[in-house]
């Protein structure tokens, strides 16, 4: 049978087990709150890294419609250029045939003007009394016209303008100021 010192050993025994169970269990909350630690850290570096996403997608997406904006408007600016270059050739190749005709009607007309003025003055000398009847004539078609002017000719162009592109409207639907 066992002595009462015998179960004292025994008791002692147990003690120490405790006393070690107790010191392992400490190490086990001091662990299990070191996890604890760092999954509130890591859920806090996720929460940062999910927060500095969202804004850089915010900034990303307004990045994105400014860059619309710009590509409308470049478009915008191209079809006005190319508006701009079609009114240009069109003045230029108006001004090189009025520029072409001009001189050729100069030098019919400084023939014309030394004709008129020999066979005027040929035809005042040969026939002095139709040079009066001429010039009474004329002072009476110079009073009609004065009173009734003719009709005027119609010019010979016409402006057509070149087609030009909408104006640029903004996102809301307005002209930009």
């Amino acid at each position: 049978m066992p002595t009462l010192n015998d179960a004292f050993n025994e008791l002692q025994a147990i003690n120490g087990n405790l006393q070690t169970l107790h010191a392992d269990n400490g190490s086990i909350i001091a662990g299990q709150a070191a996890i604890v630690a760092a999954i509130a850290a890591s859920t806090a570096a996720i929460t940062d890294v999910r927060n500095s996403v969202d804004a850089g997608t915010v900034v990303l997406n307004s990045i994105a419609a400014l860059q619309q904006v710009t590509n409308t408007t470049l478009f915008h600016l191209s079809q006005q250029a190319d508006a701009m270059i079609c009114a240009l050739e069109a003045i230029s190749r108006n001004t090189c045939a009025i520029h072409n005709e001009a001189h050729l009607q100069t030098g019919r007309q400084i023939v014309i003007a030394a004709a008129e003025t020999a066979l005027l003055d040929i035809t005042r000398t040969v026939h002095p009394g139709a040079a009066l009847d001429f010039d009474r004539r004329e002072d009476q078609r110079r009073a009609t016209e004065a009173c009734c002017p003719p009709p005027a000719d119609p010019p010979v162009c016409a402006y057509r303008p070149c087609p030009a592109p909408k104006p640029l409207e903004n996102r809301d639907g307005h002209e930009p100021r």
